[in-house]
This record gives structure tokens, sequence and C-alpha cells, in this order.
């Protein structure tokens, strides 16, 4: 938003907001609203790294490969050591087509930048 917070309720009331990539409903076998499964571990550095109460779909980490799995369980390390509350402040210093970057905690305890990487 234009204060530099998350839109909607991660940004208004974090303590509140339960954040998912897939669940049952919407992925999984029944597949009525699957997340892209090529931005499930973009969507998990997400949630995983910015406040709320992130829950992790198990298709997502039994199921999947084992390269996801190790992606999400380093996600979920960077998360405990970092110690992000789950009412953490959230700085948006850039947010477009090309990069999302966002610092979380006050001071900073995790910087985190999204999107694609070019070979300088």
């Amino acid at each position: 938003d234009s204060s530099g917070k998350p839109p909607g309720l991660l940004g208004w009331w974090p303590s509140k907001a339960v954040t998912f990539i897939d669940n049952h409903d919407t992925g999984s076998t029944q597949k009525h609203w699957p997340f892209p499964s090529e931005k499930v571990l973009i969507g998990y550095a997400y949630i995983l790294t910015h406040p709320g109460i992130p829950c992790i779909f198990w298709d997502h980490l039994i199921e999947w490969s084992a390269g996801c799995r190790q992606a999400i369980t380093d996600l979920t390390k960077a998360r405990r050591d970092s110690r992000i509350p789950v009412d953490a402040e959230v700085s948006i210093l850039q947010a477009d087509g090309e990069l999302y970057l966002a610092e979380i905690g006050i001071p900073p305890a995790l910087r985190v930048a999204l999107g694609p990487r070019r070979a300088e």
C-alpha cells in the first residue's frame, strides 16, 4: 500500500492473517484453483519470510520433490533463525513487475528479494 505495508489483512492485522499457498480444496488431487506450480517456491519464500501465520501444504512438503522439501525447510529455518514474529513490521522498498524487495522487522531481521536474477 502507499505506506509500504503489505496489502490486505497481512498489512492491516498480521497476527490474525493465516497465509497459505495451496490446500486440499484448491490444489492437490482436486486441482480446482491450484497455485501455479512454477511459482510455489516463490509463494513460500513470501509467506515464510513475512508476518502472519504461514501454513505449509502437506503435498508440497511430503509428496513433491526433495528439492522442494529442502527449500521449504530452509525458508522455515530462516524464519525461525530471524525470529520473525507473527506481527513483524514490513517495509516494502520496491514492488513492481521485476522485483519485490522488503525488510522484515524493526530493526530489520531479514531482507527479502523476490524476482528474476540476472547475470551481471
